[in-house]
């Protein structure tokens, strides 16, 4: 599916009008329709409460874009602020450092898993084995 196609979709649904659409629109702008607004708001929701809500050590704020420059450069976003990057010279793709260690944890979890599973499992038949005996 193309995204003429895609964009057909979401304003045949209500999820997308052409913005100033009743004066003949703006070009590539959108106005988000009555589902697409449902839809935003539900997104914002879950980020808001995986992102802040559920850490303890996280609080959030709602501030303006537009700041003092001493306060980007206070809060680490002038100076320090920088996602390492990993370059793939085969497939030719650019990755995230931190999703790549996260991504690598998560696979040795699960397989740690697996295998306290299968522990568990043996350990129950083992003394299964042994109270019939």
């Amino acid at each position: 599916m193309d995204f003429k196609n895609i964009i057909a979709h979401c304003k045949e649904y209500g999820f997308i009008y052409p913005s100033s659409e009743i004066y003949d629109g703006l070009s590539a702008a959108y106005d988000y329709g009555p589902y697409g607004v449902e839809l935003k708001n539900n997104i914002k929701q879950y980020w808001w409460k995986s992102m802040v809500q559920m850490h303890h050590n996280i609080v959030g704020i709602d501030a303006a874009i537009f700041m003092h420059p001493k306060t980007w450069k206070a809060s680490g976003h002038v100076d320090a602020f920088n996602d390492p990057l990993i370059d793939n010279k085969d497939s030719k793709k650019r990755y995230r450092a931190d999703q790549l260690i996260e991504g690598y944890c998560e696979k040795i979890e699960a397989k740690i898993n697996k295998d306290i599973v299968k522990a568990k499992n043996a350990s129950v038949a083992i003394l299964m084995k042994l109270n019939l005996e």
